[in-house]
């Protein structure tokens, strides 16, 4: 149910963590199918409202990682550690300037305050950065890692339909994205193990992250739909079944999310990465291509 189960807690032997650069047309697509996702604006409002919260999401992460590792100190650092969360930095600038693409895209077809909703989070980001301290920022960055790692055990395992039936730009970037966030989804995590953090700690992440999460996609996925004229009572009930339903995004995730409450979890109790290649690998066929192709050199 989880993926392929490892009995050792640490990184595969075999993990490449590789910051692939590659581009994607997202402004065209959205220009040309404004309902990218099975031509339903709540699905393709949700995926939009989600990644929307990323440019600021990723930088926080960096940002987290960073001040973490410098308050450590390299040298308290095992080699390894030390080049996957360089790395880990390398994909999640990559990532942040995708999601910056997503959000241009969304404000060429008219939803403004998408540009206003990043000032805020650059604003939360920057006052965080002064005033929490790195460990503790780490602790949410850690359990956001998990988050967005589940994202391919949800496509996998429960809801396929959330790649197929995207337009073949955002296929790819789904994909594109969920590979790398599974490639480092424990950087974080062993360097807040590093830090010394504890399990309180590591819980207040979680639940900081969860309800953060929560309300900020919400409020962007009621703006999208709004601005569209879509927030109709029809609309309503479908957003929440697709979160709260018998197969929603919520309900399906919440069994591997609980997997991040057990005191001696680690992230790489499961591995993903063939699975999802497997289960998509024509898509990815494409993803290959295109990383190879000069333009994306």
């Amino acid at each position: 149910m989880f993926g392929i189960k490892r009995k050792q807690h640490s990184s595969p032997t075999d993990l490449t963590i590789d910051a692939r650069k590659i581009e994607f047309s997202l402004v065209q697509d959205m220009k040309d199918n404004r309902y990218w996702h099975s031509n339903d604006p709540v699905t393709t409002h949700f995926f939009n409202a989600l990644q929307s919260t990323f440019p600021e999401g990723e930088r926080y992460f960096i940002d987290s990682a960073r001040d973490a590792r410098n308050k450590i100190g390299k040298e308290n650092l095992s080699s390894t550690l030390q080049s996957q969360i360089d790395m880990f930095i390398r994909q999640e600038a990559y990532h942040g300037q995708h999601h910056e693409d997503w959000n241009q895209a969304l404000t060429a077809q008219g939803y403004d305050k998408i540009e206003k909703y990043s000032e805020e989070l650059k604003s939360i980001r920057l006052w965080a950065k002064k005033n929490i301290p790195a460990e503790t920022r780490l602790s949410i960055t850690s359990a956001a890692e998990h988050f967005t790692a589940s994202m391919a055990h949800l496509f996998i395992y429960k809801r396929p339909d959330f790649i197929r039936g995207a337009s073949e730009s955002f296929q790819q970037v789904l994909l594109y994205h969920a590979l790398e966030e599974v490639e480092h989804k424990a950087v974080c995590f062993d360097l807040y193990t590093a830090s010394k953090g504890g399990y309180k700690l590591r819980m207040l992440g979680l639940v900081f992250s969860s309800i953060n999460l929560m309300k900020h996609v919400s409020k962007r996925h009621i703006y999208l739909l709004k601005q569209d004229g879509q927030w109709t009572l029809s609309n309503r009930l479908k957003a929440m079944n697709l979160i709260w339903g018998p197969k929603g995004i919520a309900i399906q995730l919440l069994p591997y999310i609980l997997m991040y409450t057990k005191p001696n979890f680690h992230p790489w109790e499961t591995d993903e990465r063939a699975m999802l290649r497997s289960s998509f690998q024509d898509i990815f066929d494409q993803l290959d291509a295109k990383i190879a192709s000069p333009a994306c050199t």
